[in-house]
């Protein structure tokens, strides 16, 4: 266990405290402007200090937007993806609408959102829904597109029904796909509800960054960032796990069960 977690994790700690060292480096010899780049006690003292009053709340709201939006993408990519498995024509009807909504961008979909449905929280979780469902959805149909014509034939010579080959063949087999697609999305769903949050937003991360940025408080930006990232890790791990419970038959490369 210990070899395969230095193996694994290793090269990524050692890349983290190459990082950490070069930026102690350039602050602690004021190579740059601490306005440009904060030392990272600055940013800890920062993260401690706002934490009570503004950073907690606002790292809960838009915590709160990403998951939901991340679920409520999921939902919908299941069940359009679920409804294509019986009815084809549906997927080949959804397949160039789900390509022609990644054409417009988050930035120009957020402020027509904003106008239409206000400030709160529902603009935002549309925008992280939008970006979870395209990646999940494309990734479910081309799963289910891409099973062995053979074994479908196979199964039906033993009379297997259309729902039980979609059930215990099609989606099993679109399953990981599904997952990749969504390990995508939850890296990037964080940022995406920070980008709604610039459109129009009374809290959030995006709303303390937009006060910030001007006023040069780059300490308390970087904060901000050291949040996300924990954010978009939890849900990055989290998504791993999920995959590993559901698809416990898509091991990673080496780790495959010998039975």
């Amino acid at each position: 266990m210990t070899v395969r977690f230095l193996r694994s994790a290793g090269p990524s700690c050692v890349t983290l405290l190459l990082v950490l060292a070069a930026w102690i480096t350039v602050t602690t010899l004021e190579l740059v402007p601490e306005y440009v780049i904060p030392s990272p006690l600055a940013v800890l003292d920062s993260l401690g200090s706002t934490w009570p009053d503004r950073l907690g709340s606002a790292t809960l709201l838009t915590a709160t937007e990403t998951v939901v939006g991340v679920v409520l993408g999921v939902v919908v990519a299941v069940t359009v993806v679920v409804i294509s498995g019986f009815v084809p024509a549906v997927g080949q009807a959804m397949t160039p609408l789900l390509v022609a909504s990644q054409a417009i961008p988050v930035i120009v979909i957020g402020p027509l959102l904003t106008i239409s449905l206000g400030y709160g929280m529902a603009p935002k979780v549309i925008v992280v829904a939008l970006l979870c469902f395209f990646p999940v959805a494309l990734n479910l149909l081309s799963g289910i597109r891409s099973v062995d014509a053979r074994m479908i034939d196979t199964l039906r010579s033993l009379h297997a029904t259309r729902w039980s080959l979609f059930w215990r063949v099609r989606l099993p087999f679109a399953a990981p796909r599904g997952f990749a697609g969504l390990r995508v999305s939850v890296t990037f769903a964080p940022a995406a509800a920070v980008f709604a949050e610039y459109t129009g937003s009374t809290n959030g991360l995006g709303y303390l960054m937009l006060q910030a940025i001007p006023r040069l408080q780059t300490d308390f930006v970087f904060a901000q960032v050291a949040v996300l990232t924990i954010m978009s890790s939890a849900l990055l791990a989290s998504v791993t796990t999920l995959e590993r419970l559901i698809c416990p038959w898509n091991t990673p490369t080496g780790e495959r069960n010998p039975s």
